[in-house]
Formats: structure tokens, C-alpha cells, sequence
């Protein structure tokens, strides 16, 4: 097996695990407000979303996110996706709407597939900067696989905590 197909099965598990922990949030799910410093799902999935859309498309390819290019802060209702050391002040306490992440999520999921049958071996090792640190196009993509795993996991965890099944199975 060649790497980039290796990668595309290893991303491609990733979503399904997301999908198989968001495909039955309700919106009330979606929105609840946990108790201490936990972020609610809104917030968490925005992140798992946002962070996918930056590591394929500022970070590896150095294109405007899909959030700044295709206007998702618009269709989204709130103006930033949480990032590491950002505010994630406009997710609290704020309702949305399910279906404008599930949109966004469709389409930085084939931003990165599209991205993905580009990929040539050259590539994985060539180096991009990330948090003022440089990393390979590999080591991004594995990043990248680990984040939506990780927080997929927390989605399923606040789940929990709400009296839902977090991962069906």
C-alpha cells in the first residue's frame, strides 16, 4: 500500500468515528452548556471541524481556510472557529442550528479528499510552518487524523454526560 492511500483510509476512519458520535446530536445536545470549564459540542465540533479545514488548506496547501473563503461564519452564525489559545467565548451560551456545521463539515471533508488525490510522496516530507514550528506535510496529516479522533471522543464524553449513548457501538 502507498502512503497516500494509507492516509486517505486513516482520514476517512477519522470522519467516520466523528460521524458515528455526531450523526444523532439533537440540537438541545448540541447547544447544553456543561458544568465547570467544559466546552459545549457546538463548540467542540466547530474546533474538530475548523481545525481540519486550516491544516489541509492554510497550513498545507497556504489557501484561505474554507471558513474565510466560502463565508461559513455567515451560514454558521458566529464569526470564529475555537482554536488553540482563541476565545471561545461566542459558544457559550449561544443556540445553533446542526445543519450549517453539517454543511461545513461536507465541505471541508471533500476540500480534504479533493486535497488528498493530490498527494504524492514528495509532498509528506515537504515542511510548512505551524504555530511558529516546522512540521511536515505528514506529521500534519497524522495531527490532523488525531485531532478529529480526540475530540470526536469528547463529543461522545459530554454525550455521555447528558444521558446519551456517545459512540454506538
Amino acid at each position: 500500500m502507498i502512503a497516500r492511500e494509507f492516509i486517505r483510509r486513516q482520514v476517512a476512519g477519522a470522519w467516520r468515528v466523528y460521524d458515528a458520535v455526531t450523526s444523532d446530536l439533537t440540537e438541545e445536545q448540541f447547544n447544553w452548556a456543561p458544568p465547570g470549564t467544559a466546552n459545549p459540542i457546538s463548540a467542540t465540533v466547530a474546533h474538530i471541524i475548523g481545525g481540519a479545514d486550516r491544516f489541509i488548506n492554510a497550513v498545507i496547501q497556504g489557501k484561505p481556510s474554507l471558513w474565510e473563503s466560502q463565508k461559513w461564519s455567515d451560514k454558521v452564525g458566529v464569526g470564529v472557529t475555537p482554536t488553540r489559545g482563541a476565545n471561545w467565548e461566542p459558544y457559550l451560551g449561544t443556540q445553533f442550528s446542526l445543519e450549517p456545521f453539517k454543511a461545513y463539515k461536507a465541505a471541508v471533508q471533500a476540500s480534504i479528499d479533493a486535497y488528498l488525490e493530490t498527494l504524492t510522496e514528495a509532498d509528506l516530507d515537504r515542511k510548512v510552518l505551524f504555530h511558529g514550528e516546522e512540521r511536515i506535510v505528514g506529521d500534519m496529516l497524522a495531527l490532523m487524523v488525531t485531532h478529529i479522533t480526540q475530540h470526536s471522543g469528547d463529543v461522545s464524553t459530554l454525550k455521555g454526560i447528558q444521558g446519551a449513548k456517545g459512540l454506538p457501538y
